[in-house]
């Protein structure tokens, strides 16, 4: 096979349909900047979609959870040997992704034999000016920046209207309270870009109701070194009371 490079790209080709089959219908993961810091949020039926990376940096994940738990602890695993070695003022998403992840995803994807990942990873990072900064990482190693705030989520079609409705939104002007309404608002409203969706919660109060809303925050202006923190019970019933 390998002699022959169209029956490669064949293959690769396949394996692009595979993934983005079992793909389509992950919930999506949101990350946008407010007035403090940075919000990831997300529905799903389990937990297992936002995780703390490192002390700067928080992720969020959509497909196969085993593909997402094997990816959270490399990326974990690089972040403290990077941190161990240099410095934790050096462990950035940029190396990580670079000079990490993203060369091991492409090897993985263009290996015909082995089995891809079924994986979209968002990842966001708040540096020590207290900038944000959110990177986007497909199965098959493609990253892309974003600084006003991205999401991941099975459908392209979603993705990419949220990914629209986000640039056009001032979330740095927002306090956490509005972003987390305008995020649920843009979560619902993408319900309608997605057919195949039927038998899913498709307003809030079936999500409230049948899923899980995982979230956290990473703040800029805090006496800690510990800035990433879970959204509070609190702040997800007030969220609850206030767009039901």
């Amino acid at each position: 096979m390998f002699e022959e490079p169209y029956r490669w790209m064949e293959a690769v080709s396949t394996r692009h349909s595979y993934v983005q089959e079992k793909l389509k219908l992950g919930q999506p993961v949101l990350s946008v900047p407010f007035d403090e810091g940075v919000l990831v949020m997300g529905f799903s039926p389990q937990p297992g979609k936002v995780f703390e990376i490192y002390d700067r940096i928080a992720l969020g994940g959509v497909g196969h959870p085993a593909d997402v738990e094997r990816l959270r602890m490399t990326l974990l695993e690089m972040a403290h040997l990077e941190g161990f070695n240099r410095s934790a003022q050096d462990v950035t998403l940029a190396r990580l992704l670079q000079f990490g992840i993203a060369p091991a995803l492409k090897q993985n994807f263009e290996e015909i034999q082995r089995a891809p990942y079924i994986i979209r990873l968002l990842l966001a990072e708040l540096d020590h000016d207290c900038n944000p900064t959110f990177f986007r990482i497909n199965y098959d190693g493609h990253w892309e920046t974003f600084k006003s705030g991205t999401v991941i989520a099975g459908n392209e079609k979603v993705m990419d209207w949220i990914q629209q409705e986000i640039q056009n939104l001032p979330f740095a002007t927002f306090t956490l309270d509005k972003a987390l309404e305008e995020v649920c608002r843009l979560w619902v409203e993408s319900k309608k870009q997605q057919e195949e969706e039927k038998d899913f919660p498709q307003t809030l109060k079936e999500a409230f109701d049948q899923w899980v809303l995982e979230g956290a925050v990473l703040l800029g202006k805090v006496e800690r070194r510990a800035i990433y923190r879970a959204l509070t019970k609190e702040e997800i019933e007030k969220l609850k009371s206030s767009v039901g």
